[in-house]
């Protein structure tokens, strides 16, 4: 006999609209195996508490639906990015949900980049930033298919001489693309993110980060131009393919020690870009009005020590602070040489990436998962692509900032 925890996301949202918190469906299952390693960690840490049983013969001709069951262990208390989306403004009840909340859509730096510009400023050793964009996508329906370690995690918090052990369960994910210049297909970066939150104490949020399979990574870039239309569902088909054909391949590479912790407070050794007098009273940029996050480990040996992706064999050591408003985010993500020291990437002033928000972003209803953009910055939606601006705009714009930031850093280099 083995029980299957069947309560997907659609379900917990209506529960939890409905405030009905605790109710779960259990399925008694007919199959002579033993129970998944999610449920039976889910039921020793106990965190869910079940009110409702429903008891189904399944027989062993349903292998492969019971294959996909097993991964649908998540959890239910925290609300979805399509609750969020619906009430922006509004949602943010917890501190996971404020950072989901505006921890999505677009995010832009060209007028930091212009200014750079308009006071000589020009990237890397001149002490300025590359023009760059970001855009984040949730992916709530791929909590049905996530692989059992990536739905939660204990972490171990130091009190004095002990340790504490708590576990945090995965409340969102992310896929985020930056890419230069404008151009979406120039991405430059492809993550998945997760974040992770104690249910009974929602002070923090850790994210943790992850590469794409190649095979997966390279047909998204190949549609970067549509993301918010086909991105969700390639990822979701490449691995409902894996589950059907039985592949072993790794969908998903966590980067190891470079976990993101976010809180309500600035860390006072960390986030040293900040100039207090300046915002004290500016409440669009306001310390206090923003949620705030470093990269965790490493940082007092120069930053956690990773494989650089652009030339395999050699290794950088890797540092990051942010800050995220609703409409704007701050990123200080740099990277220095692991032998010499000499920055590879980031800003030499350490003035972090200032961005804008562009846009946010709306669940399509009954066209799946689909989102579509709600602008927030008109200025800056030329940012998104050749559908949003002619030719003769987008040439406009890169001769106000001396060209594509991606030619200077190879001049530079030359």
């Amino acid at each position: 006999m083995i029980i299957y925890n069947i309560m997907n996301h659609r379900n917990c949202e209506i529960f939890t609209n409905l405030s009905i918190y605790y109710i779960i469906a259990i399925i008694i299952v007919n199959v002579n195996t033993t129970p998944t390693k999610a449920f039976g960690y889910h039921l020793r840490h106990n965190i869910y508490k079940p009110a409702l049983t429903s008891f189904v013969s399944i027989s062993t001709s349903n292998q492969l639906n019971i294959q996909r069951q097993k991964i649908n262990v998540k959890p239910f208390q925290i609300k979805s990015h399509r609750d969020i989306d619906a009430d922006y403004h509004h949602q943010e009840k917890t501190f996971l949900n404020k950072v989901l909340s505006r921890f999505q859509g677009d995010f832009d730096n060209y007028y930091q980049v212009y200014n750079d510009r308009q006071n000589g400023l020009f990237p890397r050793e001149g002490g300025g930033h590359e023009h760059f964009h970001v855009t984040l996508i949730p992916t709530s329906n791929i909590f049905d298919f996530l692989p059992n370690d990536m739905l939660s995690f204990i972490e171990e918090e130091a009190h004095s001489d002990e340790k504490d052990s708590i576990t945090k369960t995965c409340g969102g994910a992310v896929i985020a693309a930056y890419y230069f210049d404008g151009m979406p297909n120039r991405i430059f970066r492809l993550r998945m993110y997760t974040f992770y939150s104690n249910i009974e104490n929602d002070e923090s949020v850790r994210m943790k980060l992850y590469t794409f399979n190649p095979e997966l990574e390279a047909k998204l870039r190949q549609s970067s131009q549509n993301s918010l239309d086909v991105w969700v569902s390639i990822i979701e088909k490449y691995i409902k393919t894996n589950i059907e054909r039985h592949h072993s391949n790794v969908i998903f590479t966590e980067l190891k020690r470079c976990d993101i912790k976010w809180t309500e407070k600035t860390d006072q050794t960390r986030h040293t870009y900040f100039d207090y007098e300046s915002h004290s009273n500016d409440e669009q940029n306001n310390p206090e009005n923003a949620c705030h996050a470093i990269m965790i480990n490493d940082h007092d040996i120069g930053g956690v020590l990773l494989e650089s992706q652009m030339t395999p064999g050699s290794f950088i050591r890797v540092q990051d602070e942010l800050s995220l408003w609703e409409n704007e985010l701050w990123v200080n993500d740099r990277g220095h040489d692991a032998e010499s020291g000499i920055m590879v990437y980031g800003n030499y002033l350490k003035i972090p990436y200032k961005m804008r928000r562009v846009s946010t972003l709306t669940s399509v209803e009954n066209l799946g998962f689909k989102w579509k953009r709600n602008m927030v910055d008109e200025t800056l939606s030329w940012t998104l692509g050749d559908d949003w601006r002619t030719s003769e705009k987008y040439e406009s714009k890169m001769n106000d900032i001396g060209g594509v930031s991606t030619m200077m850093n190879k001049q530079k280099k030359a």
